[in-house]
């Protein structure tokens, strides 16, 4: 039997424990020959017990307690009665190599000398090993590319795909929507040394059970180990650190309440040494005593942190209730320890760069302007790219809001900006950069230039020289469309890219409401005429006094936190939109937050409770249809969802496609496209997957032509990113959580995640 189908065995019958389990995979994942047994005297058998003994426990564990020829037997007799798979032939023989090199009784002394004489163990290693069997960080690893070198699976055969296996974490289907943001399975899985690691939440259906931290065999989906969590786990991954020489690898992943654990994967339990019993609080050191305790229920870090060498690297979601709140700095923290070793404020604080344009107190406790996606390291040189959200503020405070909105390039070592570049100004659209940020080549002018693209929920792309911040694709400062009153809080210019053409819708006509079902056209204009409405460019205002407002793209996007994928070899980037419209009736209300007066610098603040908060873009109407059988339509544009490909080298949109499909009202149905929250893969083998509609549907495009070529439907919809990695038995798979919810309409909530291969 196969050491892994041994494992298995032995799993079932109870006798591998967390520690002994995850012993295991951290020594056989590095090869296939028997790491342990280099450490052991020649001999007979040297290999068998090498493979069986390490199954429970470290192989210097082991058989670091000596034994009469009598006692080895006993140990090896109960080791098959609890499941393993030896035969009498090799019982035999592992009990002579051990009666011979290990043994406590007085025959055994030449044995003694001749163990005293094998060379020295060296040091522990634990690389984190690479290439196409591996997906060893979110993104695939810290450039955020979404590529795989695998060619297996290919345009010609792809159709064939089939269910693999599929693993159900507990919290089982729900069918009457979305459970809540810390409770949605977004999460992108690691494969790291032939296991498959990733995080589930808790859940309010099933309340007696627990978060995890959870490690599969990613060529069957049988559990390894499993740690359960006293605290729900968020987000959508979890990040993986290698070790050194004197610290085991470790996963770190973030809890309630705004603290980080580590758990120790040859132990499969809280990691020692690392901050208070495995854990720290990130909460503390960005929530001033004016802030106090009150926000700590609505803190996290939802993305994975960034690891670069032996420090993690974290933004947050410090929450959207206004000031007063916790401060969405960006840190780094030792792996080993979990000690803070440098922040950078995206506020900043007085006396540091950039604060004039918070005049007053106005920079004090803002909650915003925080990195909730996923950032960047260019290993290389050291440097950690980071798009931070827009300022949780009321624009009257004025200014530009400098590091709101923007990329900003840190260096990895020690928090010292390197530069930065805002893509929004005084951000009163929620309008941020949600998307991780690619880092590719590119040739400009017959030259490689490292560089980073990013986008934003506004459509554009932006594509800088990782090193300078230059723009690469020429970006130049527009007039900013302005009401008949001066508004502050429209800044008058925007940065716009000269290439490509925003890869989101930006504006409808009255013509372009769908006509899909009897009535809809009709009804949804009459709307439009009641209220005089008006669609503008790229930033219009969204409140107008006189008139209602449609403006494009919403604020959930556009492109959202799942990202895009980029093709080194090709050089096109794929990314997921959605052109959900946002209708505003008439409102003389402020643009933007719409917060009430801050308090008095110095009011006590240990139990302040979240200021009220104002609509973004004022009082939002749906503009929609509701037909016979009450299937809501938007009265927006079609297509409502997209998939877009953007040529970096041809410096323009490749294709774009229709992306989903609604369902109940026949064929027009199929080609709406549909809104959609999740991430994209590419494959040498010339495919785009992707999940993320709301119709519970992953799909395979053509990577030049983005034809529809496979799809699937799933047990809710897939808001994660697909990952693609070859398996031990030589098959490539593909492999996506399918957990339904989040804020794009998607009703049915689930806990599988489901591996496809060719048969």
């Amino acid at each position: 039997m196969h050491r892994t189908d041994r494992t298995i065995s032995l799993i079932a019958a109870g006798f591998l424990g967390t520690a002994g389990l995850i012993a295991l995979t951290a020594t056989s994942a590095q090869s296939q020959a028997p790491a342990n047994a280099l450490a052991l005297p020649e001999g007979p058998g040297r290999d068998l017990v090498a493979q069986n003994c390490a199954q429970c426990h470290p192989i210097g564990l082991a058989l670091g307690k000596r034994r009469t020829p009598a006692e080895w037997n006993a140990q090896l007799l109960n080791m098959v009665a609890r499941g393993a798979q030896l035969d009498d032939g090799q019982l035999k023989l592992a009990q002579q190599y051990l009666a011979t090199h290990f043994a406590s009784s007085p025959a055994s002394g030449a044995v003694v000398q001749a163990a005293a004489a094998q060379p020295t163990v060296p040091a522990r290693s634990y690389p984190r090993p690479s290439g196409p069997s591996q997906w060893p960080a979110y993104g695939g690893g810290n450039a955020n590319q979404n590529f795989s070198p695998l060619t297996q699976v290919t345009t010609a055969n792809v159709a064939k795909l089939t269910p693999a296996w599929t693993y159900h974490y507990g919290a089982g289907i729900v069918p009457q929507g979305d459970q809540g943001l810390d409770y949605r399975f977004e999460v992108t899985p690691l494969i790291v040394g032939g296991i498959m690691y990733f995080s589930t939440p808790s859940s309010p259906a099933s309340p007696n059970l627990k978060a995890s931290i959870t490690a599969l065999r990613p060529e069957t989906g049988e559990l390894i180990w499993k740690y359960d969590s006293p605290l729900n786990i968020h987000g959508r991954g979890i990040a993986y650190w290698p070790g050194d020489a004197e610290t085991a690898p470790r996963i770190i992943f973030a809890t309630d309440g705004g603290l980080i654990m580590a758990v120790d994967v040859t132990t499969g339990r809280l990691a020692p040494g690392f901050g208070w019993g495995g854990q720290i609080d990130a909460y503390v050191g960005v929530a001033s005593e004016v802030v106090g305790e009150s926000r700590r229920s609505s803190f996290t870090i939802p993305n994975p942190v960034t690891i670069h060498k032996n420090l993690f690297i974290t933004g947050s979601r410090p929450g959207e209730d206004g000031p007063p709140g916790p401060r969405g700095d960006i840190r780094a923290f030792d792996v080993r320890t979990g000690r803070k070793v440098w922040e950078f404020h995206t506020i900043p604080h007085p006396g540091e760069p950039g604060s004039d344009q918070w005049p007053g107190t106005s920079w004090r406790d803002v909650t915003g302007a925080n990195v909730w996606s996923t950032m960047s390291v260019d290993d290389e040189r050291g440097i950690v790219y980071a798009s931070t959200g827009d300022a949780n503020v009321p624009a009257a405070v004025g200014g530009s809001q400098p590091y709101a909105s923007s990329l900003l390039a840190l260096d990895a070592a020690t928090g010292k900006l390197l530069w930065s570049r805002q893509i929004t100004h005084q951000d009163v659209w929620d309008w941020d950069a949600p998307t991780p940020m690619v880092l590719m080549d590119h040739v400009q002018d017959g030259k490689t230039i490292p560089a980073v693209l990013m986008t934003g929920k506004h459509g554009l792309v932006f594509l800088f020289n990782r090193v300078t911040g230059e723009p690469l694709n020429g970006v130049a400062e527009r007039p900013t469309p302005q009401l008949a009153k001066p508004d502050p809080s429209i800044w008058p210019t925007q940065p716009f890219p000269e290439w490509p053409e925003p890869i989101a819708r930006t504006q409808m006509t009255r013509d372009e409401i769908p006509d899909l079902v009897p009535d809809m056209k009709a009804a949804c204009q009459a709307t439009w005429d009641q209220y005089k409405t008006v669609s503008g460019p790229l930033y219009t205002p969204r409140r107008h006094p006189d008139h209602a407002v449609v403006t494009y793209p919403s604020s959930v996007g556009g492109p959202n936190w799942g990202g895009g994928a980029y093709d080194p070899r090709t050089g096109l980037y794929y990314i997921s939109i959605q052109n959900r419209v946002t209708f505003s009736l008439p409102s003389d209300a402020p643009q933007g937050m719409g917060h009430l007066t801050p308090p008095a610098p110095g009011t006590p603040g240990a139990n302040a409770p979240p200021r009220p908060r104002g609509p973004r873009g004022g009082r939002n109407q749906p503009f929609t249809f509701t037909t016979p059988d009450n299937i809501t339509l938007s009265c927006g544009a079609l297509p409502w969802g997209e998939m877009v490909a953007v040529d970096m080298k041809a410096k323009k949109i490749a294709w774009r496609v229709p992306l989903g499909t609604t369902e109940g009202i026949g064929p027009k149905g199929l080609t709406t496209g549909s809104s959609n929250i999740g991430g994209t893969l590419t494959t040498a083998g010339g495919l785009v997957f992707v999940g993320a509609t709301n119709d519970r549907r992953l799909r395979a495009l053509d990577a030049k032509t983005g034809r529809k070529l496979w799809e699937t439907t799933l047990d809710a919809s897939a808001a994660a990113t697909p990952i693609s990695y070859m398996g031990s038995d030589g098959k490539q798979y593909v492999v996506v959580a399918a957990g339904g919810g989040t804020s794009v309409g998607q009703k049915q909530m689930a806990d599988t995640l489901v591996a496809f291969k060719l048969p």
